[in-house]
């Protein structure tokens, strides 16, 4: 029965990845398992910013981990399995957004755009699904990625097709893994208030897209609107789920809205004509 379906991962161990920064999607999914009983590690290449969570968190495990080191991503995945016996839940997060026009971006800045983005995303995936296949118990893997999975812009051409592979791969690893229990879907953000999004426009325009966001809902998001998501797709609410992905952009991939000045010229003339008629 549906009514039966809970959110309570008590006896659940799941990673997610890229919880360093303290305004970021991976921290708010981490603290979401964390709430709902599950035991949480998580990784990320900012130690200071893992510091920090340690300190908030002291029961947490969390560790240094560069996602594009097949090595270290083994060692991090082994050491949790240790720790807890089992993995049930992967949140593939950490990413970077370093938006640069086309035609001066640099091979560097393109490969490690891709190193991260999408194959930190399969190093985990792999490391993570041997062990779930091992213990017999199926799994969940969740992939952070983006609206820019349907869209490109201007200055981020590189992350956007990043983002584009990464929706690529969730099928892919869907198709491969629903066989041994594993559901892989993912989460699609649009504009996040957070850092990295900060950083990757310059500060005025940052500020101009909080001021109008052009979505119906009409605000930025922020780490928190990507948990109920997540937490959702791990669960047994989502059963029939593999290879799906879920939008939350606030409306924003559904179109444009009317500027609210011309909708109230439009409301206003439409009065006029229903006086006059």
């Amino acid at each position: 029965m549906f009514s039966d379906v809970n959110f309570d991962f008590s006896g659940r161990a799941a990673i997610v990845t890229g919880v360093g920064s303290p305004k970021g999607i991976g921290r708010a999914i981490f603290r979401g398992f964390a709430e709902a009983g599950a035991h949480v590690a998580g990784c990320d290449i900012d130690d200071d910013q893992l510091s920090v969570l340690r300190r908030e968190e002291p029961d947490a495990f969390v560790k240094n981990v560069d996602v594009r080191d097949k090595r270290q991503v083994s060692d991090f995945v082994g050491e949790v399995a240790a720790r807890y016996g089992h993995i049930d839940i992967l949140v593939n997060n950490a990413g970077i957004a370093p938006f640069c026009p086309l035609i001066d971006l640099d091979e560097a800045t393109w490969d490690v755009t891709f190193d991260t983005n999408v194959k930190g995303y399969f190093l985990f995936a792999q490391a993570v699904a041997r062990h779930m296949i091992a213990q017999g118990r199926g799994g969940n893997i969740v992939n952070v990625t983006s609206v820019s999975v349907h869209e490109s812009g201007e200055h981020k051409a590189h992350y956007c097709a990043s983002k584009a592979a990464v929706g690529s791969l969730t099928k892919g690893l869907a198709l491969e893994l629903a066989r041994y229990g594993i559901r892989v879907n993912a989460v699609e953000p649009g504009a996040v208030d957070t850092l990295i999004v900060k950083d990757a426009y310059l500060a005025g325009l940052m500020e101009s897209l909080k001021e109008n966001p052009g979505t119906p809902i009409n605000r930025l998001a922020d780490g928190l609107d990507m948990v109920g998501a997540v937490l959702f797709l791990c669960s047994e609410a989502a059963d029939y789920m593999t290879g799906s992905s879920i939008l939350v952009d606030g409306g924003g991939l559904a179109g444009s809205q009317m500027p609210d000045a011309v909708l109230r010229e439009y409301e206003n003339a439409k009065t006029d004509r229903i006086k006059k008629a």
